[in-house]
């Protein structure tokens, strides 16, 4: 069974036995689900006058090396919403496990995206397919909502 999640400019569907759990954070909002291992997806909306998408997903990838001094990264072209994206798998170990890290940043006119998901390599050969298809299901609803204007310019709520 497949859960919706339809708030904040964005849907997506996930499993109906994982969790979603949203966040409020610095002038944006984290939408997190994930299941009972180790693999999650997370959608991040900023603002886009936070960062653009070539700063956020080079700050992600710095913050990936600083905690993971060896860790391989890989660039990664395509879209997302109809949007170029920016893209990086990265590849590191923790706990004598690999782990990897798909991260892709899109900006639209109304607010940045990040949509990231991890998990180790042997879990990630189950939860993967999962994973891409949250993304996929990925659509905007009102792009230009979130910069708090409707396309017209008017305000909302």
């Amino acid at each position: 069974m497949t859960e919706w999640y339809d708030d904040d400019g964005v849907r997506f569907a996930y499993p109906e036995s994982w969790e979603l759990v949203r966040e409020e954070t610095d002038g944006g909002v984290t939408l997190t689900v994930n299941a009972d291992g180790t693999s999650f997806w997370t959608l991040a909306l900023y603002p886009s006058s936070v960062s653009s998408a070539a700063d956020m997903i080079e700050s992600a990838v710095t913050a990936y090396r600083e905690e993971y001094p060896e860790s391989d990264v890989y660039p990664v072209e395509g879209s997302l919403c109809g949007f170029p994206c920016e893209g990086r798998d990265v590849e590191f170990v923790c706990l004598e496990l690999i782990n990897t890290v798909s991260l892709r940043v899109f900006e639209t006119p109304g607010f940045t995206a990040m949509v990231l998901f991890q998990g180790t390599d042997h879990e990630l050969r189950e939860t993967r397919p999962v994973l891409e298809a949250i993304t996929r299901s990925l659509a905007l609803t009102m792009p230009t909502v979130w910069s708090g204007e409707l396309s017209d310019g008017r305000d909302f709520e």
